[in-house]
């Protein structure tokens, strides 16, 4: 049974703003009827190092994706005024898991072309299981990948739409900002980056591997 912990979230924003390495103090236990994401158990083993805001290394040497999110990526030193985002989440892994057990749980991917395991993780503490993404997530340092299971997709959904709204992390960055379909000005100039984009679909049509969704828009 996943649980979290109350003021688990505090402590990773604090973490993560901060890009502090150090251990967060214990935490207290609010049980929660989350259902638990992912399939079987695939593997279990201790956080030696974290690679980045969602990549980290086990003491055996196995490297473990997070399934299912998506994390802003760490600037490099010569990119020293841009978001500090990336080094946020890398941060709040390591407050997370950084040192602990973790389980895995199974994702709907293969491991990759690098040979990591992709996995849903769960930190074991005191017998209990936090959700390493889904923390991510809350705080708002990741957002919700493409590939995600149908049961877990809701409750991911769900967390990502309440940071959202509290521009927790990442939802304070004008880069993530949504923009209206509507507005003739602002969506093109985003052509080339990624941009959130909202408004009402018109048609959906398939291309080989590709699906397009078109947007209604107002005449200019």
């Amino acid at each position: 049974m996943a649980v979290r912990r109350d003021g688990v979230l505090a402590a990773i924003l604090a973490a993560g703003f901060a890009v502090a390495c150090a251990k967060a103090p214990a935490f207290a236990i609010e049980q929660e009827p989350a259902q638990a994401c992912g399939g079987d158990e695939v593997a279990r083993g201790t956080v030696s190092r974290i690679v980045d805001g969602r990549t980290f290394v086990l003491d055996d040497g196995r490297e473990v994706r997070l399934a299912a999110i998506e994390v802003p990526p760490v600037p490099l030193p010569q990119d020293a005024g841009q978001s500090p985002n990336g080094r946020a989440a890398v941060a709040a892994l390591d407050t997370l898991a950084g040192g602990d057990q973790v389980l895995l749980r199974g994702a709907e991917t293969a491991p990759d072309r690098y040979g990591r395991i992709v996995a849903y993780a769960y930190t074991l503490r005191d017998g209990d299981e936090l959700f390493v993404l889904g923390e991510l997530i809350a705080a708002g340092l990741a957002r919700v990948g493409d590939r995600v299971g149908r049961g877990c997709a809701g409750e991911l959904l769900s967390r990502k739409k309440a940071a959202r709204k509290a521009r927790l992390g990442l939802w304070a960055d004008p880069y993530y900002e949504v923009l209206n379909v509507e507005n003739p000005v602002d969506v093109p100039a985003q052509r080339g980056r990624f941009a959130l984009v909202e408004g009402k679909v018109a048609s959906v049509r398939e291309s080989g591997a590709t699906i397009y969704v078109n947007f209604r828009t107002v005449a200019v």
